[in-house]
């Protein structure tokens, strides 16, 4: 695949991430299909922080570890990055806080701040030079960057917006001047339009457009940006934010909220989940609808808080204290991560219970290029919903466990939920009998959950050799995995799952198929391959994990299976 892979490396606080969105930006309305991740210490200012870009005139769903363009603007980006450098790779580098070694056309030396400060312009507009010298070696088209400027400037006036194009084109002619266009990639020539999005747009995009009406969350990395995405357009869709002060109060408000008959969720991450568990089991108790985004980090405790992991899965799978159903489920990509939203409030409004989306950090914080999406393919269900008479029971006993949902005032029947067991009416009680219906009637929803599992993907070779299994952001990585395995001769299939909890009956057929399987997942224990022996006593053949706080990557699934240590 012909792609231009980038990695800007620096110290939080100097502006790297502002010329990676600037990049993200000009690359998208370019043409060019891009797959960015951001790596960030959980500090202010200070430490070693990198943003990667891959840069291809295909669709590109993953990163890559080789780099064709290193920008280093610290001491510390070149010497932890350079052993990545492709044969023919570029570096671009401020002489006033980093060296290279040896000297060719292909070290580009570049004062970004002394660019802005010699052209009477501040400092803190190094980053424009930055992005200005990056795009040199990509296009040709100056004033598609200008452009990109202009919108990203916008709320700073005409002075900013202008000194900001100078000192970018500054930039974009030195490293014409030493470099010249050896890394383009083909111009398009009629590009289509496409969306950029990261995981924490496109899962609050998802809900707003499946009609969610209530959030309530307190901020954790990595969700936040769920938080913020709904923040920002709350007002213009008429949707209520709320940020409480921790995470019990966040999930009881949605509880609330759905109670009256609004769609809600709530989002966090691990900690924050840790905290919401007893309230969750009050949703499945009293059959309320919510739905709760669990962005993953590593654990335990604290962990890593900028990091990514896979570390929740067993326990959104056990979330609490006696049984309750409950469906989890996990997007592989933004496209998911959109349409997944829709489906987790349709599961969760059809079946009156929780719903967990498990995110993480690498799908959180990643952007991807992809098609503009299909409004149409957006259904809302609201599930069985009725007017009641004045006899209405909330909890009626039905051959499906479904029970008439009334929204309180919107019918002559009194709504009554309650966490303790109850009977038909909502009313506590702690006889035996009752107890025994009324559970059996929350688990029978559970066979009509399993009957709408959603099917996992499953793409490659027919009669394959290796199979890789997963879940979640793993996604991408083991596509290009299998292209790797093929370039070897080896013919090789991949099963992903994006609904991990209740699983697909189609996927026993498929563990117990051709080929060597290996289930992939970064997680120490193995969530993913534990849960497959708990519901179909299987086992792989071997397995991948990575658990270093850093995403899978495709070359470290080919590496360790061929046993080489990634």
């Amino acid at each position: 695949m012909n792609t231009i892979n980038i990695l800007i490396g620096g110290e939080a606080g100097q502006g790297l991430v502002s010329t990676g969105n600037i990049l993200l930006q000009a690359i998208a309305q370019k043409g060019w299909f891009l797959y960015a991740t951001q790596d960030y210490e959980s500090r202010i200012r200070g430490g070693h922080n990198f943003f990667q870009i891959r840069v291809s005139q295909e669709p590109v769903s993953t990163m890559k570890n080789e780099v064709d363009i290193l920008v280093s603007l610290d001491k510390v980006t070149y010497d932890r990055h350079k052993d990545l450098l492709a044969q023919d790779a570029v570096v671009i580098f401020d002489p006033e806080f980093s060296t290279v070694e040896g000297e060719s056309r292909a070290n580009v030396g570049i004062p970004f701040g002394k660019v802005a400060t010699d052209n009477n312009q501040p400092r803190v507009m190094a980053n424009a030079v930055a992005a200005g010298a990056i795009w040199g070696l990509l296009s040709d088209d100056f004033e598609l960057l200008a452009s990109v400027l202009a919108n990203v400037f916008a709320s700073k006036g005409a002075e900013i917006i202008a000194g900001n194009h100078l000192v970018a084109q500054k930039g974009f002619e030195i490293a014409k001047g030493l470099v010249g266009s050896e890394l383009k990639l083909a111009q398009p020539s009629n590009p289509e339009p496409r969306m950029l999005l990261k995981g924490n747009d496109a899962l609050p995009l998802g809900a707003l457009a499946s009609g969610l009406q209530f959030m309530s969350a307190y901020p954790m990395t990595p969700s936040t940006g769920v938080t913020e995405f709904v923040a920002t357009h709350s007002n213009r869709l008429s949707v209520v934010m709320e940020q409480a002060e921790d995470e019990i109060s966040a999930i009881n408000m949605a509880i609330g909220a759905s109670y009256t008959g609004v769609r809600a969720m709530t989002a966090t991450s691990g900690g924050g989940f840790a905290l919401m568990t007893e309230a969750l089991s009050l949703a499945g108790a009293a059959e309320i609808p919510i739905v709760v985004i669990n962005a993953q980090r590593p654990g335990p405790s604290t962990g890593l808080p900028t990091r990514t992991e896979q570390g929740d899965l067993l326990f959104a799978f056990g979330t609490s204290t006696g049984d309750f159903p409950k469906a989890i489920f996990a997007p592989g990509d933004v496209e998911d991560a959109f349409y997944l939203m829709c489906h987790a409030f349709n599961i969760a409004d059809k079946y009156q219970m929780p719903v967990i989306v498990l995110s993480d950090q690498h799908l959180a914080d990643s952007y991807q290029t992809i098609e503009p999406l299909d409004l149409e393919k957006v259904k809302i269900e609201r599930g069985l919903i009725v007017s009641g008479d004045k006899d209405y029971k909330r909890y009626a006993f039905t051959e499906t466990g479904i029970s008439p949902r009334q929204f309180p005032n919107f019918g002559e029947g009194l709504v009554v939920s309650a966490g303790d067991e109850h009977d038909e009416y909502g009313h506590l009680t702690e006889d035996a009998t009752i107890r025994k219906k009324m559970m059996e009637k929350r688990m029978a929803k559970m066979i009509l959950v399993q009957e709408e599992a959603l099917d996992p993907l499953v793409v490659g070779d027919d009669d394959p050799e290796i199979v890789l299994i997963g879940w979640g952001s793993t996604k991408g990585a083991l596509l290009e995995a299998a292209e790797l395995f093929r370039a070897e001769g080896k013919t090789c299939q991949i099963v992903h799952l994006t609904q991990v909890y209740p699983l697909s009956k189609k996927l026993e057929d498929i563990l117990n198929g051709k080929g060597s399987k290996y289930v992939v997942e970064s997680n120490y224990t193995g969530h993913l391959e534990k849960l497959l022996a708990m519901e179909f006593g299987w086992k792989p053949t071997g397995h991948v994990r990575r658990y270093d706080g850093r995403p899978i990557s495709p070359s470290f699934i080919v590496e360790k299976l061929q046993g080489r240590d990634a």
